[in-house]
């Protein structure tokens, strides 16, 4: 940030609004998992009684006012001390995903067959959770594509719907096009009123990106990680094999039921060739790119040629405080193509 940019964070709780004496994190961890906020106030007049489940907005206002909040979520845990008071607050899924929400068991006599994942989600959402106010937004909700059945989906024991959810989500690889396969995530787009909740296409890595980052174009620093990926996979009576192995055999579980031997290695290949688009961890300090949106492409310039071009926004965290704001962006590696092996 510089000392000429517009900056006036705000954050709202119930009928309260705090905009100076505050400091703390927004987490937005990607992989479907649900976003929080932690914040620190410092302000005397804070009350900071009842607010236990209380709804929170949070507005970065960078560059200019927000129309919407950056985050929105509801608080979990308040730690109040003589001279500030911590909060914690998760994202609507914190409803559907948690050891106190309500557990779900599906059974022969009680289940959703019949049910298409995302009908299964908002059926349930408006059956237990949007009973007396919206706390999951569900218009902008549809199904993936292929989509996803319920059908014979059952449970070992009784769990939130969020893991039943995001397990069979899993199932949702759109190989329309053989050599830009392309999975699907959870996310909450809010549209000013609520946060909603949807099923998010990765984009191709051939997309536009939605931004350019450069030493001289907001990168301030970076960082990366090459891990080696799974090359071998066994299931169903099938396997695969990719490459020669320079880092050594690693296998990668994978399980299911399959019709034959044939299915079972098309599954073993997208799992294994999935690994190779996203090898190297990617970690950029900017100063630009508060608002984009997971699953987004970012086009990277760089001296090193291996880490520089498109990559996908896989999880970002922001930091604020009154004299300003950090933005930590992760991003992963480019694809592999599958129909070599297919």
């Amino acid at each position: 940030m510089t000392e000429n940019t517009y900056y006036k964070p705000r954050l709202i709780i119930g009928n309260q609004e705090i905009s100076t004496k505050m400091s703390g994190s927004i987490t937005f961890p990607g992989a479907s998992q649900a976003n929080s906020l932690k914040c620190t106030i410092t302000d005397p007049d804070f009350q900071n009684n009842r607010l236990f489940n209380e709804e929170v907005k949070f507005y970065l206002n960078y560059g200019s006012d927000d129309g919407v909040p950056l985050f929105r979520g509801f608080i979990k845990s308040v730690t109040p001390s003589d001279d500030k008071t911590i909060i914690n607050a998760i994202d609507g899924r914190t409803f559907i995903n948690s050891q106190n929400s309500k557990m779900l068991e599906l059974t022969d006599d009680e289940n959703y067959d019949g049910y298409t994942l995302a009908a299964f989600l908002s059926d349930y959402i408006n059956d237990n959770i949007n009973i007396d106010k919206t706390y999951i937004g569900l218009d902008i909700l549809k199904d993936t594509n292929p989509a996803i059945s319920m059908s014979k989906v059952r449970n070992k024991q009784p769990s939130p719907i969020y893991q039943l959810i995001t397990g069979e989500l899993q199932k949702a690889v759109d190989a329309s096009e053989t050599e830009k396969p392309l999975t699907y995530f959870i996310d909450m787009i809010d549209d000013g009123n609520k946060s909603n909740i949807t099923f998010v296409k990765e984009k191709a890595l051939t997309d536009s990106p939605s931004l350019s980052l450069s030493f001289s174009n907001g990168i301030k620093s970076y960082k990366y990680n090459r891990r080696p990926p799974a090359n071998f996979a066994v299931a169903g009576g099938a396997s695969f094999t990719y490459g020669n192995s320079p880092h050594g055999s690693i296998g990668l579980p994978v399980s299911g039921k399959f019709k034959d031997k044939n299915e079972a290695r098309q599954k073993l290949i997208k799992d294994v060739l999935l690994q190779y688009r996203e090898t190297d961890e990617i970690t950029l300090q900017c100063n630009t790119g508060h608002y984009i949106a997971l699953g987004s492409i970012i086009n990277v310039i760089l001296d090193k040629e291996d880490i520089g071009g498109n990559h996908r926004v896989t999880s970002k965290s922001i930091k604020f405080s009154d004299g300003g704001v950090n933005l930590s962006l992760q991003l992963n590696k480019k694809p592999l193509l599958l129909s070599e092996y297919i």
